[in-house]
């Protein structure tokens, strides 16, 4: 039994902190800054690249500019958060902090500060299309040598985070998956089902039996322990997974290890009793 725990403490110790160490959850504020800035970039230099030689030498300039406000934009790296549709990504020219979207941003750097604020308060989740019959915006694109469909490639959607309407919060860690949710149930199942084989003594073999627990086991302490320490759902099923994994794992050391001694009475034992004294019924469990 000694020789079951520790080699049980051995495992669990490599599988959650040495010998594998499952990387932190990133953020969705992180998440969204590596994507909006992998969007960015990939904008600028596929309108870098573009032909321009139709356009004025005027015009050349000033969609340069453009192009260089842009960079600035993405390695600046901050972006909106658009917290009024919680449930699904969608452009916002100024969000609640007042941080300007990409298209906006470079309008305003280029001194339109009127026409982001009108659009921002008359039209602030219009895609760059929709803004097509404003006469300004149609003078600014022209003014710059950007086309409707260059400045439609700018904008992205942005999003929060969460479903609930709480992602003004930084850093909020997305909510369980509906894949992790079922990957828990299957993780859970079969770490209960082995479990209950091995107490039950259901005729299975120990050295079987075992080998079922411990892989069931290693399978759910790896789904649970890269969210061990995550607030919400994802902390939850993360503690789940991993305690019933950590409980399979070790019956099935125990098994494995009293196998090499079939002959001798396993000093561990679940004893419970059932019926009533008078019918002096009794099972007794052994493993």
């Amino acid at each position: 039994m000694r020789k079951a725990l520790m080699l049980t403490t051995v495992v669990i110790g490599a599988l959650t902190t040495g010998v594998w160490r499952a990387p932190a959850p990133i953020s969705f504020a992180a998440a969204e800054r590596v994507r909006l800035r992998a969007h960015f970039d990939s904008v600028e230099r596929e309108l870098r690249a573009r032909d321009v030689s139709g356009l004025t030498p005027a015009q050349r300039a000033a969609r340069a500019r453009v192009l260089n406000i842009l960079h600035t934009y993405q390695v600046r790296g901050v972006f909106p958060r658009n917290t009024d549709f919680p449930d699904r990504d969608v452009p916002v020219f100024i969000d609640w902090r007042g941080t300007r979207c990409g298209f906006a941003y470079l309008v305003e750097q280029t001194g339109h500060e009127d026409l982001v604020r009108r659009i921002a308060a008359t039209r602030n989740y219009a895609r760059v299309p929709e803004l097509k019959d404003d006469p300004e915006v149609g003078r600014w694109l022209a003014q710059n040598g950007i086309t409707l469909a260059e400045a439609t490639r700018i904008q992205p959607t942005y999003g929060c985070g969460s479903p609930r309407g709480d992602c003004a919060v930084a850093g909020a860690v997305p909510p369980a998956s509906d894949g992790y949710k079922v990957a828990t149930g299957v993780a859970v199942g079969a770490n209960v089902a082995t479990f209950t084989l091995n107490v039950l003594n259901t005729g299975i073999s120990r050295q079987a039996g075992g080998i079922a627990s411990v892989g069931a086991g290693t399978i759910g302490i790896i789904a649970g322990a890269s969210n061990l320490g995550t607030s919400g759902p994802r902390g939850t099923l993360g503690l789940l997974n991993t305690g019933i994994g950590a409980a399979s794992l070790a019956l099935g050391a125990v098994r494995l290890i009293g196998n090499g001694h079939a002959g001798t009475p396993s000093p561990v034992s679940v004893a419970p009793w059932f019926g009533t004294r008078s019918t002096g019924l009794a099972a007794r469990v052994a493993f």
